[in-house]
This record gives structure tokens, sequence and C-alpha cells, in this order.
């Protein structure tokens, strides 16, 4: 009889655990666009991105031998969180996002210069 208890006991012991460890801890989103990036890695971006509901719009971009040199982009991550940023992309800038969703975030959302 004991066996039989035993093991309902380890199952909710392990699913408690396991709901725990999937919801301590908050997340950070930072995208930085660089000289590197294709047209193929905006996309893959963007896709990723509406997967969690978050909106990136690409207003324009420019590529040099496929490689980004421009980007104009707004983001919207539908949680009162948005905004807009365009600049040339260089090795010494780093333009981009950044949404932290830690309640105790010094800021919780950054866009256009990151440094």
């Amino acid at each position: 009889m004991k066996k039989n208890t035993l093991f309902p006991l380890l199952f909710l012991t392990v699913f408690v655990f396991g709901m725990l460890s999937f919801t301590s801890n908050k997340k950070v989103i930072a995208v930085v666009f660089n000289k590197e990036m294709t047209k193929q890695d905006l996309m893959s971006l963007q896709k990723n991105l509406k997967d969690k509901n978050i909106i990136l719009v690409f207003n324009k971009m420019k590529f040099v031998k496929n490689k980004l040199s421009y980007i104009d982009f707004s983001i919207d991550f539908g949680d009162g969180f948005s905004g807009t940023s365009k600049s040339e992309i260089t090795k010494s800038k780093e333009i981009g996002f950044l949404r932290d969703y830690n309640e105790n975030a010094d800021q919780p959302f950054i866009i256009g210069d990151l440094r």
C-alpha cells in the first residue's frame, strides 16, 4: 500500500517543481541590428517575434553587398511599449531595442541607440 501512494506523491512533486522552474524567471528581449545581418536574418527575426505576439515592422532597409547598412523600423510589444527608430548601421553604433519584463527593471523599454 505504501508503494501505491509513493508514485502519485513523486509525480506531484515533479509537476510542481516543473511549474516553478517555468514561471519564476521573467525575460529580457534585446535586438541589436548590425552590419552582418542579411534580409533573411531580419525576416527570420520578424517571424520569431511575431510568434511571441510582438510586431516588428521594417519601414525601410538598405543593404550593401547583401549586408544591412540602414534600417527604419517600428516595434510594438502589445503591452503599451512601442516605438520607432531609424539609422545608418555602422560598426561603432548599436541600434536596436530592448524590452525588460522584470518588475524591478530600471528601464523596461529602450529603442534606438543602445550605447
